[in-house]
């Protein structure tokens, strides 16, 4: 026995759940009930409150007018859910679909539960549903007599249905000849009279259910009746959550949305693109790792879409795939966003929804023929799925992404002022044999693609600038530069670490005091695990584990007390009836342990050399002042602030209010280990990681390294000088932790498993046995360097101008040269590596034992005399050099490390000093 609601074709949304409502309020009627408020509201789907005429006592009612399919245990044990979170007397489904399996398993569990357990559920299907409106004298059981009277035998009836309509009870059979059915008899389910109103008969033909295409005259005529029917049912569809303030870890709000302009501005050219039927294109996708804010965008897309400028012409409906637990949810979403567009004035107002075309939506009748009609008004619908690749993250899912597939290659081939789009979250683990992988570059041809970059420094600034709002004060400039440092341009990491500066400060955290907090999202994770109780840990594991996951399975092993504390935590998160943790990242923490490996994005201000002379003054357990370092290091206060950042951001280093101390993952502090520790941090470096893929088996020139770095960072405006200076210095520091070699005309990748350092003794050792005695000064060496690059090359006996030969003999000892066929050549690739020949000059000077001890000296007085540096440099390295050679050498090298020493202290390097 069935029982169906049946409406004409033509009635609205409210008047099928008017029509639910009255099926519901007969049944609640004849149990003393009363409705004394609707809940929720759909065409199939009614929530409702109710209280007992006599008792007062109140309950709540799941009402479901399906159809076309079954009741699964996933309502039952939601309808469980509601009960127990809500803390409901009892709870009702009243159904007019059958009960699947397991739906029926799960009824029969809980009618074994303890009686006073048990009776809080009813489970009314069609069956106990006509029973209880015959046993109140609602309607008369089904006329099987009366029927088998008027055709002839009983054989020729077909199976009764219980007609719901807005002209009452009927109860509807077909007839059958041969046993197929031809027709249809209709009686009044009030007295079971028959039906031979011939109007009412067609009124009750035009209605949508299973017996529609019988003949229902009388007496029997057969013919065939075509109605278009509404094939899927709509399921609940939940849009994009954004967070009710700013540190919610929802999505955020519009008005907390931030950057990406030139990513939004390209989503609606594309809107624009296809209102002027400029492109074929109707897919979008929105790409990026975990935490660009995928979400965030999609929802600043809607709220664009609906601003003063933009009203009328775009309507964006964005759909968290999240809640989808069965196929029916993607057609659902279309329908929902269709009909959402057509309540805010978009198409045409009196075109009726109705999906018929099951195979190709967007080519069924009425939404065709609506799709059309926004071109007229010169409006555009755009639907988007948000985390589309939950669809192929579970088995149970795959129905809905090959209907979500279906969908977006219809939507490719229609030609309308409507289009899909989708964020696909681009490191997620998709095998080369799922049909995810094939789906992807399926439709590489019919989209375009966004693909969010991290945060620039100015974005991240941006968002910080928020946060000062927030909490009413500016931020100590050292914590400023912690938060942009830190979070690596990783939006959903910069929102992590100030929420959790915004809840130390609302809690009366001094600033200065939280400079010693340690801002890695690891020990932020691991500070929110420990603030739960060991029911809540168990809960939020279950949950990570299995997710997404229905929330009734989750109160039914944790309870609803624990689940609310994680929701009200913002740990968990609910869309429609699945749970979800709030982040994914944060969801492999609490299941491994650990942390998705973040690539660094920090570009280091100095090169190793400089970093050393202060990092091998730190100690374990004494903190140092940024002073201390001065006087000991004999650098700079600038240069020093620099260097504290790197030893900061490379791990070998702490800074707690201002003071320096050697990290602990510095065992002791030599070359060795400060090297080992900064190559850890440079085995993640996103610059690491791009050379090692575009190069991984050829030499990379630096102009190719230069673009590798521009793309890395696509929003910082450097000048080209600036971009090949980051990346030569870059190069450097990998060099040194053993990640590339040096080449002829650049860099090859090729990790050596540990720090180079036995190049760097080796050398040091080959040029202590023969000491720097500066032949020529630096200008002189400069003037000569440029004189070969002009020439190209010289022949080594040829004549040169005075002074060019020791020139030359310094400029072979910095490799900057080389002789080959008694010829003197420029080493051009090694010159590529610098941005003029002054700097390639002086880091090559850079590397001189006697010129850096020299530098030392100049440190503490700057008016030492030529001959005091040549009878230093004479006792120390026991030397035989004469008076004469101690003033003339020694003054030579004067010159030499003074230039140094203004370089280390000035942004750029200084003009070199005249010739002698």
């Amino acid at each position: 026995m069935k029982i169906e609601v049946a409406l004409q074709k033509s009635s609205s949304t409210k008047e099928r759940g008017d029509l639910l409502e009255s099926l519901a309020e007969k049944l609640l009627s004849a149990q003393s009930y009363e409705v004394i408020k609707e809940i929720r509201f759909t065409a199939v789907e009614l929530d409702l409150l109710c209280r007992h005429k006599i008792s007062g006592k109140e309950i709540y009612v799941e009402c479901k007018a399906y159809r076309d399919k079954n009741i699964d245990a996933n309502i039952l044990k939601n309808l469980a859910g509601t009960l127990v979170f809500k803390d409901y007397a009892e709870a009702w489904l009243i159904s007019t679909g059958e009960y699947g399996k397991e739906a029926k398993g799960f009824a029969n569990e809980w009618k074994a539960k303890p009686k006073d357990q048990a009776t809080r559920l009813s489970f009314y299907d069609p069956e106990k549903v006509i029973d209880s409106l015959i046993s109140s004298g609602v309607i008369k059981k089904q006329p099987e007599d009366l029927a088998a009277e008027y055709i002839g035998s009983e054989n020729l009836i077909g199976e009764w249905v219980l007609l719901i309509t807005t002209y009452g009870l009927f109860w509807a059979a077909a007839t059958l000849s041969g046993g197929i059915p031809r027709g249809a008899l209709c009686y009044y389910a009030k007295n079971n009279q028959l039906v031979d109103d011939a109007e009412l008969l067609s009124k009750l033909a035009d209605t949508d259910t299973s017996l529609s295409n019988l003949d229902f005259k009388l007496p029997k005529i057969h013919k065939t009746k075509v109605v278009e029917i509404e094939s899927i049912k709509t399921v609940s569809v939940v849009q994009i959550q954004t967070g009710e303030a700013w540190s919610d870890y929802r999505p955020a709000r519009p008005e907390d949305f931030v950057g990406r302009t030139k990513d939004i501005n390209h989503i609606f050219d594309f809107f624009k693109k296809i209102k002027e039927q400029s492109t074929n294109t109707r897919i979008f996708a929105v790409t990026g790792n975990s935490g660009m804010g995928k979400s965030s965008f999609i929802a600043k897309l809607r709220s664009k879409a609906g601003n003063y400028q933009n009203k009328n012409k775009y309507f964006v409906f964005p759909v968290d795939v999240r809640a989808a637990t069965g196929p029916e949810y993607i057609y659902s979403s279309l329908l929902q966003a269709l009909k959402s567009a057509q309540a805010e004035g978009f198409g045409d107002q009196s075109i009726k929804l109705v999906l018929s075309d099951v195979g190709r939506p967007l080519d069924s009748e009425s939404i065709k023929s609506y799709l059309e009609s926004l071109e007229e008004k010169n409006q555009l619908i755009a639907l988007v799925f948000d985390q589309f690749e939950e669809l192929y993250s579970k088995p149970e899912l795959f129905d809905v992404f090959e209907k979500a597939k279906s969908l977006l290659l219809n939507a490719a081939a229609v030609k309308l002022n409507f289009c899909l789009g989708f964020a696909w979250k681009s490191d997620s683990t998709t095998h080369s044999d799922h049909p995810a992988y094939f789906f992807w570059h399926q439709l590489a041809d019919y989209r375009i693609t966004r693909k969010l970059a991290p945060f620039s420094d100015r974005e991240s600034n941006s968002v910080i600038n928020l946060f000062e709002k927030e909490i009413g004060s500016k931020l100590h400039h050292d914590l400023r530069h912690n938060l942009v440092a830190s979070s690596q341009g990783y939006p959903w990491l910069l929102k992590k670490l100030c929420i959790h500066l915004y809840e130390k400060i609302e809690s009366g955290i001094n600033q200065t005091d939280l400079l010693e907090n340690k801002l890695d999202v690891a020990s932020l994770f691991k500070e929110d695990m420990e603030m739960l109780n060991p029911a809540e840990y168990s809960c939020l594991k279950l949950i990570a584990q299995r997710a997404p996951v229905d929330w009734f399975e989750i109160i039914e092993m944790s309870g609803p007390d624990t689940l609310k504390s994680l929701i009200d935590r913002r740990l968990v998160i609910r869309s429609g009836d699945r749970l979800n943790v709030y982040w994914d990242i944060f969801r492999e923490y609490v299941l491994t342990g650990s942390v998705p490996v973040i690539p660094l994005r920090y570009l280091p201000s100095t090169d190793f050399s400089s970093l050393y002379k202060a990092v091998k003054h730190l100690e374990h357990r004494t903190k140092q002042s940024v002073q201390d370092l001065v006087l000991k290091a004999k650098l700079s206060e600038g240069t020093i602030q620099n260097i504290g950042s790197d030893m900061i951001m490379f791990g070998v280093a702490k800074r707690e209010s201002g003071l320096y101390s050697l990290s602990e993952d510095v065992k002791t502090c030599n070359e060795l280990d400060i090297l080992r520790a900064i190559r850890e941090k440079f085995s993640k470096h996103a610059f690491t990681y791009a050379f090692r893929d575009k190069s991984s088996n050829s030499i990379a020139n630096v102009n190719a390294l230069i673009e590798i770095l521009r793309q890395l960072y696509p929003d910082n405006k450097y000048a080209d000088k600036t971009w090949h200076a980051y990346t030569v210095r870059l190069c450097r520091w990998l060099e040194l932790c053993g990640f590339i070699e040096p080449s002829s005309n650049g860099w090859l990748f090729k990790d050596q498993g540990d720090v180079v350092t036995e190049r760097i003794k080796s050398e040091r050792k080959r040029r202590k046995s023969n000491i720097f005695t500066a032949p020529a000064s630096p200008a002189l060496a400069l003037e000569t360097l440029n004189w070969l690059v002009k020439k190209g090359s010289v022949g080594k006996n040829e004549t040169k101008p005075k002074g060019y030969r020791n020139a030359l003999s310094v400029l072979k000892r910095f490799e900057l040269i080389f002789i080959e066929s008694e010829q003197y050549f420029v080493d051009k690739e090694k010159m590529q590596k610098y941005p003029e020949e002054r700097e390639a000059l002086w880091m090559g000077a850079n590397t001189e034992d006697v010129l850096l001890d020299v530098v030392k000296l100049l440190e503490s007085n700057t008016q030492l005399s030529g001959k005091d540096i040549g009878d230093y440099i004479a006792e120390k390295h026991s030397l035989t050099w004469t008076d004469t050679s101690k003033v003339r050498n020694g003054g030579a090298i004067r010159q030499w490390a003074l230039w140094l020493y203004e370089g280390r202290n000035s942004s750029e390097i200084p003009v070199c000093p005249g010739r002698t």
